[in-house]
């Protein structure tokens, strides 16, 4: 592959900044002097790849466990089938014998803290030589149509993450925190394996000295086997240890034995919600991305809308994460959705699909997607395409869509015209987004108008947002996380913790995510002053706080906000990376500005030291009127310390269980996320246990959306100065 160097950026940090953490000055560094692939090449390469691919290997050749570098075979065998139930090879599950080799290699091995040379020479090696075989068996496996642009993506993003990994590394060197290194589990996901599970999850994690186990799937697990073996060969070749990375082949039971084995290994994975919430359920330490129905809106139908509409809805054949699944269109018609479909592009396998640039079709009756109708849900297929299925309805859809993972389906709301841009419908619509936490929402404008536009952003939590113009459509597939188009798959925030430990941001250090600070650092950190920029209200929440730990935890919180707030969102830079040129603003931001509170609840013995590190970042910002402390009244303490004056603007209520329970789960008045006394310390603390602080990012994340907002137009100053002005960036309080 060839590769080509562009130009970089620089940002002084200030001497006490995180320097990988989200949005801080030293994050900024990471970004700019990216590679640019040849796509021509790579496009070429998969072609002549899968034309000579014999598809007998997969059977001769059969998925099976490799521990330590060796092949165990005395598992049972069974056939493989790929994203479409079709049979296409073999794999031999482990034995139980095999499973425990697999928990006693885990407990056994001990890693060095810096792999990086030997895998960084690999992975080099792995794209530049075997890009097409990455490809050429991920399209015969999920059928996936471009794996092209995910390989140019990659080799950039990867840049940017090693550079966030030096970053971390050095950080560790300095005494500042601890990498735990634990084995790290890696589910993989089949739309993006190259970049999410070859890439971050398992190259950044063993670069630092984090074992990884891969883990076999219930279908396309035959592409992720064959990187794991070209990966373990590369890295022989370049003195890495063997037993760095273990390919578990086995059934779900038996995985979870192997969890069980390795608590503090952490478990990632990209998956639907439901599959998140029972992973979380049989493992604690889990890091998760999970979708959601990604939303399209625009004031009235145009032919350019429709096309929008009909490549969101059909990328991958409905494959990808940000694959359009709800469009809210001013006066859209039964009549629209037809016409919208009529010309559907239909594709037979992925070397055609590659052969033609193809990447938005259905797969047609040669090779058919399974499909099935929702027939009780009102839904209906085109007359042409029986594998597209849409709804009409003024209403905006029920909560909790099924995303109908590969197969085409569109709710369609249509508000009249005249309501769609009003105050009440936008406040209505984004209560929606709010309740169902799309990944990616595309907000398209008529005549340069945005109000409708920075309404729905300040009223949401949104990762990925996109604004188009006329004949610049937005779409909900685009994101291009190297570029600062910050990218994450986040769940409604109030069930957070339900499907995932904490929030996974791209990009950022893969391992900083099972990462906590040294307790000398953060008693060094206490004896330190808060910035003056966020002084004012730091301290006097620092003066009542009697652990050393959580002072200095809320002093390095200081320290981050005061830096990654000071100058706004940060405008990212696609100018020299090949990709399309969008103008990209990203931050930290407040939660939803909607009238829903973050109500901190502390129980009867809830301490304040337990309290001060939540309550800390939204006091200091311009979050301080989104917040509620509620106390159980019979912590007279708590509610005594906090009502001594200097909690300017913070509400404090006293509410009985009952009483809190109520007026958070009023419907008619709801809340938008809850943090329990449990989590009130850092998410994972328990039995009052204090000494064990995340990273800030993690942390702040848990509370505060993050991610991006885009223009289609390259350099749209409109754009910027519009939506650099909104109120809902997050800002240090003053």
């Amino acid at each position: 592959m060839s590769l080509r160097a562009t130009a970089g950026r620089s940002n002084a940090a200030p001497a006490w900044s995180r320097p990988y953490n989200f949005a801080s000055s030293s994050y900024l560094e990471c970004f700019g002097d990216l590679p640019v692939a040849d796509g021509v090449k790579l496009r070429a390469d998969t072609i002549k790849y899968l034309d000579s691919f014999d598809p007998k290997t997969w059977y001769s050749d059969p998925v099976t466990t490799i521990v330590d570098g060796k092949v165990l075979t005395g598992g049972k065998m069974a056939t493989t089938i790929d994203s479409f139930n079709v049979e296409n090879g073999s794999i031999r599950y482990a034995s139980d014998a095999e499973v425990d080799a697999i928990i006693a290699h885990m407990k056994s091995f001990t890693p060095k803290r810096d792999y990086r040379a030997g895998v960084r020479a690999a992975e080099e090696e792995i794209f530049r030589l075997h890009s097409d075989a990455l490809i050429g068996n991920q399209a015969l496996d999920y059928r996936k149509q471009d794996g092209v642009t995910e390989i140019e993506e990659s080799v950039q993003a990867n840049l940017v993450e090693r550079r966030l990994n030096d970053k971390l590394f050095d950080d560790e060197s300095a005494g500042n925190v601890a990498i735990n290194r634990s084995p790290a589990f890696v589910g993989c996901v089949s739309n993006f394996t190259n970049f999410l599970d070859l890439s971050r999850k398992t190259l950044r994690n063993i670069e630092l000295g984090v074992p990884v186990v891969v883990l076999s799937r219930a279908n396309t697990t035959q592409h992720c086997f064959r990187w794991v073996t070209l990966l373990q060969g590369l890295l022989a070749k370049h003195g890495v240890e063997a037993g760095l990375v273990t390919y578990a082949s086995c059934e779900l039971p038996q995985q979870q034995r192997i969890f069980k084995a390795v608590p503090g290994g952490a478990l990632y994975i990209t998956c639907s919600r439901p599959v998140a919430a029972s992973a979380r359920e049989s493992h604690g330490n889990v890091m998760s991305s999970t979708g959601g129905p990604n939303t399209l809106c625009a004031p009235h139908m145009t032919p350019e809308i429709r096309s929008a509409v009909q490549l969101s809805a059909m990328i991958e054949n409905s494959g990808q994460c940000t694959a359009l699944r709800h469009a809210c269109i001013g006066g859209a018609t039964e009549a629209d959705l037809d016409l919208m479909f009529d010309d559907a592009p239909t594709v037979s396998t992925p070397a055609d699909a590659l052969r033609t640039g193809a990447f938005a079709g259905v797969f047609d009756g040669t090779h058919p997607a399974p499909f099935r109708l929702d027939t009780a849900g009102g839904y209906r297929t085109h007359a042409k395409h029986a594998n597209i299925a849409y709804r009409l309805g003024a209403e905006l859809p029920p909560d909790g869509l099924d995303e109908m993972w590969r197969m085409t389906y569109v709710d369609m709301s249509s508000p009249a015209p005249g309501d769609f841009g009003t105050d009440a419908y936008v406040k209505s619509l984004a209560a929606w987004l709010v309740r169902n936490q799309p990944i990616s929402l595309a907000m398209n404008t008529v005549g340069g108008d945005l109000g409708y536009a920075r309404a729905l952003f300040e009223q949401t939590g949104q990762v990925v947002y996109t604004v188009g113009r006329e004949g610049k459509v937005a779409l909900t597939c685009q994101a291009r996380p190297q570029e600062g188009e910050i990218f994450g798959e986040f769940p409604v925030r109030r069930d957070l913790a339900k499907y995932t430990r904490y929030p996974v941001v791209i990009p950022s250090p893969t391992a900083a995510y099972n990462c906590h600070y040294t307790r000398a650092h953060l008693a060094a950190k206490a004896t330190a002053a808060p910035p003056a920029s966020v002084a004012a209200f730091a301290a006097p929440l620092l003066a009542r706080v009697q652990s050393a730990q959580v002072k200095g935890f809320c002093v390095a919180l200081s320290e981050y906000l005061a830096d990654a707030c000071a100058k706004g969102p940060a405008r990212g830079d696609g100018s020299q990376t090949g990709g399309p040129n969008r103008t990209s603003l990203f931050g930290l931001q407040r939660p939803p500005i909607n009238g829903q509170a973050t109500v901190l609840r502390c129980g009867p013995a809830t301490s304040f030291d337990e309290l001060a590190p939540t309550l800390l970042p939204f006091f200091v910002t311009n979050a301080f009127d989104s917040v509620r402390v509620s106390v159980d009244p019979a912590n007279g303490s708590l509610l005594a310390l906090l009502g001594e004056g200097w909690l300017a603007g913070v509400p404090v209520v006293a509410e009985s269980a009952a009483a809190f329970n109520a007026s958070s789960n009023d419907a008619a008045n709801p809340v938008y996320n809850v943090v329990m006394p449990e989590a009130l310390a850092d998410n994972n603390n328990t039995g009052g246990d204090l000494e064990t602080f995340p990273l800030v990012q993690q942390f702040i994340t848990l509370y505060f959306p993050v991610g991006h907002i885009k223009s289609t137009t390259p350099d749209d100053d409109a754009f910027l100065e519009y939506f650099r002005a909104s109120c809902k960036w997050l800002r240090v309080r003053e």
